[in-house]
């Protein structure tokens, strides 16, 4: 399951770059927090179940761990000054803890960031419950952006993602297998490049 929603979180990410020779920068919305030269470790996120009282921890959760690979992939490539830090060692040092107990800026300096950033899955569903039989895929939770140096969240930021926005001239059918794949896939896509956004700006485009 989790290299068909890594193929389509490719596939959605790459539809979502702008098209080349064509295009024309009218302007530049800057950044909401100026994270300067930062070396930023990229947490996969928690995410709760609809099981009651049931909490994926860090690395556990699949799409967690997707969104974490989209940010990796993301900001590279919009933010010039960032780095980004290996997490090889951060499994072993959140093992079933919740993120608001995890000592963020001991782990940011066990690691060598500058700058920590995760958060939680607090909903995800696909079903649309005024139309049987269409789907429309749901995303909310939190972002958290830590600063190591003092242990502070320094940015955080809600998200609630629908895929298709409108259900109501975008409905989508249940008629195959990985329809739900390719909503998650979607909706994980557009949740990293809204975080880039916030991080690094955004130019604003007119196609000519």
């Amino acid at each position: 399951m989790l290299r068909t929603i890594s193929l389509l979180l490719t596939l959605s990410l790459l539809l979502m770059l702008p098209l080349g020779g064509c295009s024309k920068v009218e302007r530049r919305i800057d950044p909401e927090y100026d994270i300067g030269a930062a070396q930023l470790l990229v947490v996969p996120f928690q995410q709760k179940t609809t099981a009651p009282s049931v909490l994926r921890w860090h690395y556990e959760s699949v799409p967690g761990n997707t969104l974490a690979l989209a940010i990796r992939v993301q900001l590279p490539a919009s933010c010039d000054g960032i780095s980004l830090i290996s997490d090889e060692r951060v499994p072993e040092l959140v093992f079933h803890t919740d993120s608001d107990q995890v000592p963020w800026h001991l782990i940011g300096r066990e690691v060598g960031a500058s700058h920590i950033l995760t958060g939680r899955i607090e909903h995800l569903s696909f079903r649309d419950r005024r139309s049987i039989g269409m789907l429309q895929g749901r995303l909310r939770g939190y972002w958290n952006l830590f600063r190591v140096e003092d242990g502070q969240s320094v940015l955080r930021r809600e998200f609630d993602i629908r895929v298709p926005e409108n259900p109501e001239s975008g409905r989508i059918y249940v008629s195959f297998e990985t329809s739900e794949n390719e909503l998650l896939g979607a909706m994980l896509a557009a949740l990293a490049q809204r975080v880039t956004s916030v991080l690094c700006g955004e130019s604003i485009e007119k196609i000519d």
